[in-house]
């Protein structure tokens, strides 16, 4: 093909670090890029105007750093309005700029620019969050499997259709205040954020109406409402069969942890998990990338115990050093993938730095969890397994 983007006829250096497969040369990472950038990758302010005429749209900064972790050399960068700066490379005198073309033909100055460092540039949580992503989704596209072994569940629109009873729910505690007439439509935006925020944010109210709210939809749901909440066709199959892998399987929702230990029982697939992880009852606030970092606290305790149980087993006698948590913490996140339908979801994932798969039967849609930063999205439960099995 025709390479248009700035110094492609310069761009003869060659992958110094071989973790991505079939790319050895610039030409063959724009080549795979253009197939990974997306929406989601591009800059916020600019992802208004995205599409695939723009594919390197907002771009820049997390490709540069990306191609300095392949190539190696340096980062520099060309001042924009508004004090931001256009990212391109240069690696022994070789200057290019494959995230150029989005320019349509300005002309940009590639001389005397300062150096950008990923230390500046990363201190924005969300960039760094999008460079990650573009690395593992990198990974996956030049063939790259990952080996998750440990698959955390979100619980409603993920393994129950849970709209019936939460929704009966909400009607009935809002009843308490004198609001009637709601769509049932629209309130299943109270499927996946804590109650408190919802009550909140959706309806306006003030901490001790929002908390009085909870109380009251708490009254049905644990009466009524906990049990109105079927799984989804082939989620017991999908658990049958990862479980079949060797998978370990975590049910980590924002619904407080004893009610969502009651759904699981009642639904009968309960013991297919290793452990629940939600929220006690009390919580007025809960978000998924600190239910994730507890099931990942709660992984690396029974790691580092079964890395002390076989050192007693082998006869050192604790001679070498504790495995380091926060290592250990890595290696599981490594390993693990988040699975659920709604953006609190996904996002939870990226804040922890986990793979996350989306799924379409539930309560949100494909933009929303592209961008999000959804590493897969699957249609069914079978995918699902597909996908994981693959990996």
């Amino acid at each position: 093909m025709a390479y248009t983007f700035y110094g492609n006829e310069n761009a003869d250096v060659t992958a110094v670090n071989g973790g991505y497969p079939g790319i050895r040369t610039p030409k063959d990472l724009y080549d795979v890029l253009c197939g990974v950038w997306c929406e989601y990758t591009c800059a916020p302010r600019l992802r208004q105007g995205y599409s695939r005429r723009h594919i390197t749209s907002g771009q820049c900064s997390i490709t540069a750093f990306l191609v300095q972790d392949i190539f190696g050399g340096r980062v520099y960068g060309i001042p924009r309005e508004g004090g931001t700066f256009h990212c391109y490379n240069d690696v022994d005198g070789h200057v290019f700029d494959i995230t150029s073309e989005q320019f349509e033909g300005e002309d940009l100055c590639y001389e005397g620019n300062p150096e950008q460092f990923r230390e500046v540039h990363f201190a924005k949580k969300e960039k760094y969050e999008r460079y990650r992503y573009l690395c593992r989704a990198l990974k996956l596209a030049c063939g790259v499997k990952p080996d998750y072994r440990y698959i955390f569940f979100d619980l409603d629109g993920t393994l129950t259709q849970s709209e019936f009873g939460i929704v009966d729910s909400v009607i009935y505690a809002l009843k308490k205040f004198g609001i009637e007439g709601q769509d049932r439509e629209d309130l299943k935006k109270f499927i996946g954020p804590a109650l408190f925020e919802s009550f909140q944010n959706f309806y306006h109210f003030n901490k001790e109406d929002a908390d009085r709210a909870v109380v009251y939809y708490r009254e049905h749901y644990e009466k009524e409402g906990i049990y109105m909440a079927p799984l989804y066709d082939g989620v017991e199959d999908m658990l049958r069969d990862l479980k079949a892998m060797g998978k370990k399987l975590f049910a980590v929702t924002a619904k407080p942890q004893e009610m969502a230990e009651k759904v699981l029982a009642h639904t009968g697939i309960d013991g297919y998990f290793e452990a629940v992880v939600g929220p006690d009852r009390s919580a007025r606030q809960t978000d998924k990338a600190s239910l994730i970092r507890r099931a990942l606290e709660l992984l690396a305790r029974s790691e580092a115990e079964l890395c002390e149980q076989e050192e007693a087993d082998s006869g050192s006698g604790g001679s070498t050093s504790a495995p380091d948590r926060g290592e250990i913490i890595r290696r599981i996140a490594a390993h693990s993938l988040m699975v659920g339908d709604r953006h609190y979801d996904i996002e939870g994932a990226v804040g922890t730095d986990l793979a996350s798969m989306g799924v379409l039967y539930g309560y949100g849609d494909r933009r929303e969890l592209t961008l999000a930063g959804a590493t897969y999205i699957v249609g069914n439960p079978a995918e699902a397994v597909k996908v994981i099995a693959g990996s």
